[in-house]
């Protein structure tokens, strides 16, 4: 009997210390890089470049929303929410019906499953070529034009304040929707067959069938993704350093304006930007307090729809 308890205790023990070396390496790495720099970046929003406790970068975070010079808060938060918008309301529901159709088995449905999500298997830096190809002056969408009666400007649509950043918005959706295609497909694949049948032999049309059946029971995977949607609305941003590696013509965006803080180009190429982490520091804690209440409440709503067992 005593053998047995003993024998007990060392798999206790054996099991314990296997646990912990297993959990060591995680913990620690989560409290070096996660906790520790979360807490210095707090600690940094309430300090000036001095060290010392000021609330000067609070007062620097509202003077650059509108700052006439550089690249202001402001603009870079317009250009966010586009982006946002963009992947929200066009990208997300032209995800989810293409992925509908090809689910259907449409003609080509092959095919079209390829090319739709052609642009996730590439790299940016050729789909930007090819698309800077296709809008520059003379190439292929002057061609077209020129059929009515128009043409691209002289100057392209990338190097005017007034177009750049319409132009990257196009490039987002035509490269936005294919990763949304697969997980939304995934999701249709596990629709039960019979339910689709029972629904055919009722006479449900592909609508009904889209809003009041299919989605329905996906509702878990979408109710993720909408989540996700929302919590990465401020860090919404285009390829920018693939189009305006310097941000000029007005296209900047949040993300773009941190790495402009924290890195930046400078004269002659020289890297360092502003190095000032603590208005990046106070940035990130006031859209923080703003926006984290916000997502509390989507998620509190997405969770009052009911979900279907199936």
């Amino acid at each position: 009997m005593q053998k047995t308890n003993l024998k007990k205790s060392g798999i206790k023990r054996e099991q314990t210390f296997f646990l912990v070396a297993i959990l060591a390496i995680p913990t620690i790495s989560w409290l070096i890089f996660w906790l520790y720099v979360n807490f210095s970046a707090f600690t940094m929003a309430f300090q000036n470049q001095e060290g010392k406790w000021d609330l000067i970068n609070f007062e620097l975070f509202w003077q650059s929303f509108n700052s006439p010079y550089g690249t202001n808060i402001g603009l870079a938060l317009k250009n966010t929410l586009k982006y946002w918008m963009v992947g929200a309301f066009i990208n997300f529901p032209v995800a989810v019906i293409i992925a509908y159709f090809l689910f259907k088995k449409i003609r080509f449905h092959k095919f079209f499953r390829i090319m739709f999500f052609m642009p996730v298997l590439l790299t940016g830096v050729v789909l930007v070529c090819v698309y800077n190809l296709v809008i520059r002056p003379y190439g292929v969408l002057d061609s077209i034009l020129n059929l009515f009666g128009k043409s691209v400007p002289s100057s392209g649509y990338l190097n005017d304040p007034a177009t750049a950043t319409n132009a990257i918005l196009i490039y987002s959706i035509w490269t936005g929707a294919g990763t949304t295609i697969v997980l939304v497909g995934s999701a249709m694949a596990r629709v039960p067959v019979s339910v689709l049948e029972a629904a055919e032999l009722d006479g449900c049309s592909p609508t009904r069938e889209l809003f009041q059946i299919i989605l329905p029971l996906i509702w878990p995977t979408l109710s993720t993704m909408v989540l996700l949607t929302f919590t990465n609305l401020l860090t919404s941003s285009g390829p920018i350093l693939l189009f305006a590696p310097s941000g000029e013509y007005e296209t900047a965006t949040l993300s773009f304006w941190i790495y402009k803080q924290v890195y930046g180009v400078g004269a002659f190429g020289t890297m360092g930007g502003t190095q000032n982490y603590g208005l990046v520091s106070a940035t990130g804690l006031i859209f923080t307090v703003v926006w984290v209440p916000v997502i509390l409440f989507i998620r509190w709503l997405t969770e009052k729809i009911p979900v279907v067992e199936y």
